[in-house]
C-alpha cells in the first residue's frame, strides 16, 4: 500500500465513524513496540463548536495501515516518531503531524521488559515529577 492509499484509509475510517454533522475531526495516534501496537483517541467538533468524543472502534485493516506507514517512514529513515495527530476537515482537506514523547517510550519499555505499574509510577515521578495518570498529549 503506498502512502496515499494509507492516508485514504485512515481519513475514511474517522469520517465513517462519526455519526452527526461535523466541521474537524482529531485523531491522535500513539504507536507502541515499535509500531506493532497502536492505540487511538479523538474528538471531532460539530457545526456548533461543540466537542465530541470520536469513536475508535476503527476495523482491523485501520491499525494495519497506521503499521505499515510506521514501516515506510522508519524504511525512509524518517525521524522517530510515537505520536500521529491527524486533523481532518469534513470536506476532506487533511494534515498529519509526527512527533516524539520520550515518556512514552519509557513507560513502553518499562512495561515490555516486564515492569510493573507501581513501579512506573515511581519511576514516572522520580523522572518527570509527576503522579497523574493522565497523559494526554
Amino acid at each position: 500500500m503506498t502512502t496515499n492509499e494509507i492516508y485514504d484509509v485512515l481519513t475514511d475510517a474517522i469520517s465513517s465513524v462519526i455519526p452527526d454533522d461535523w466541521t474537524i475531526a482529531r485523531l491522535n495516534v500513539q504507536l507502541l513496540s515499535d509500531g506493532q501496537e497502536i492505540e487511538f483517541d479523538g474528538t471531532y467538533l460539530t457545526p456548533a463548536g461543540e466537542a465530541e468524543p470520536l469513536s475508535t472502534d476503527f476495523p482491523d485493516e485501520v491499525t494495519e495501515a497506521v503499521q505499515e506507514l510506521y514501516l515506510h517512514r522508519k524504511n525512509e529513515g524518517q525521524p522517530r516518531a510515537n505520536l500521529l495527530q491527524i486533523d481532518l476537515t469534513a470536506q476532506g482537506k487533511f494534515t498529519t503531524d509526527f512527533s516524539w514523547d520520550q515518556e512514552i517510550q519509557d513507560e513502553d519499555d518499562h512495561f515490555n521488559n516486564g515492569g510493573t505499574a507501581r513501579e512506573w509510577m515511581e519511576i514516572r515521578k522520580a523522572k518527570y515529577g509527576s503522579e497523574d495518570e493522565d497523559t494526554t498529549v
